[in-house]
C-alpha cells in the first residue's frame, strides 16, 4: 500500500506540473504572438517534454538512490537512444534561435511530424538521461541486453 501511495502522489505531482506547464505554454504563446518572436515558444515546446520525461523516471531513480550503491553511466543506452532524441529536441528550437537562424536547416521529420516528434523525443530524452545512471550491482563477465 505504501508503494501505491508513493506512485500515486508522483502521478498527482506530474499531473499538477503538467497543468501549470500548459498554462505557462499559453502565456508564452500569447507573448510570442505579440512580439513576433517564435524562439521562446519553440524552446518551451521542445524542452517542457524533457522535464516531463525526467519526472516520469524520478520515482524509480529516487528508490535507486536510497540503496546507496556505486553508480555508473550507461553510455551505450545514452548514445543509442538519448543522443538522437536530443538532436530532435534541439532541432525543434535551435533553428529559431539567433545562433542557428537562417543557416541551420530543420530536419524533414520535424517538418512532417509537427509538434508530435519533438514532444516524444523530449519525453524519451528526459527518461533516458536518468535511466542511463545505473547502480553497480556486481561484476559482469559479459555485457547483457
Amino acid at each position: 500500500m505504501k508503494r501505491f501511495f508513493y506512485y500515486f502522489v508522483w502521478t498527482l505531482a506530474i499531473g499538477l506540473i503538467l497543468y501549470f506547464g500548459m498554462e505557462l505554454q499559453e502565456q508564452v504563446a500569447e507573448r510570442s504572438q505579440m512580439t513576433f518572436n517564435l524562439f521562446p515558444l519553440q524552446a518551451y515546446m521542445a524542452l517542457f517534454p524533457v522535464v516531463i520525461g525526467l519526472l516520469i523516471r524520478i520515482p524509480k531513480f529516487i528508490l535507486q538512490l536510497k540503496k546507496r550503491k556505486s553508480w555508473t553511466f550507461d553510455w551505450v543506452l545514452f548514445a543509442a537512444i538519448g543522443l538522437p532524441a536530443l538532436y530532435l529536441v534541439l532541432m525543434a528550437f535551435v533553428p529559431f534561435s539567433p545562433l542557428g537562424e537562417g543557416w541551420l536547416p530543420i530536419p524533414q521529420i520535424l517538418l512532417i511530424g509537427g509538434t508530435t516528434v519533438p514532444t516524444i523525443a523530449g519525453l524519451v530524452f528526459g527518461y533516458v538521461v536518468l535511466e542511463s545512471f545505473k547502480p553497480i550491482i556486481g561484476l559482469k563477465s559479459e555485457e547483457t541486453f
